[in-house]
């Protein structure tokens, strides 16, 4: 099986805790966007990443 044939699934599990706490703060932040008009994330995401990284 190469890189690309590997499911949403598998990619997920193959996440650090790490790296799903930060999808899980960039999919809330987009969920955000959609009931928003005008929305600009990037501060919301940088400040995402800034927790979950040091």
């Amino acid at each position: 099986m190469s890189g690309t044939d590997r499911t949403e699934e598998q990619v997920v599990l193959a996440l650090t805790a790490e790296e799903r706490a930060l999808l899980k703060r960039v999919l809330e932040i987009e969920r955000a966007k959609l009931h928003v008009s005008r929305y600009e994330a990037t501060d919301d995401l940088l400040a995402a990443v800034k927790e979950i990284m040091p």
